[in-house]
């Protein structure tokens, strides 16, 4: 699975390094979607992720990141009931709304640096 990410948001490089933690197997490639000649505007908005030729984004993205890693399972019923009762794309959808961007060589240390990992 391919995690399209946001390098600008310190939010968006946490998340993707405690996944990288977590891919003990690893399933995950990460891609900053910033380093994509035309990529399209609604990355900009929520997390992307590509998988067997389909495409999650939002809340559906963090549920198919969590299919794969297996220390994620046991919170898989918990992200299913969320989105089934709507509270899983509206929180997703404030939170995304509401996070910090820091542009490009505008970072403190590494806060805005992901592992790089050679790919699968």
């Amino acid at each position: 699975m391919i995690v399209y990410y946001d390098s600008y948001c310190k939010l968006c490089t946490t998340s993707s390094n405690i996944w990288k933690k977590l891919d003990w197997r690893d399933k995950l490639i990460f891609r900053s979607f910033r380093t994509l000649e035309n990529y399209p505007k609604e990355m900009e908005e929520s997390l992307h992720v590509q998988h067997k030729g389909k495409w999650w984004n939002g809340y559906d993205a963090i549920i198919n990141i969590a299919k794969l890693l297996p220390a994620l399972w046991i919170l898989l019923p918990f992200l299913y009931l969320f989105k089934w009762v709507g509270l899983g794309n509206y929180i997703y959808g404030k939170i995304a709304a509401n996070r910090k961007l820091v542009p490009v060589n505008h970072c403190q240390g590494d806060t805005c640096r992901i592992d790089k990992s050679p790919e699968h």
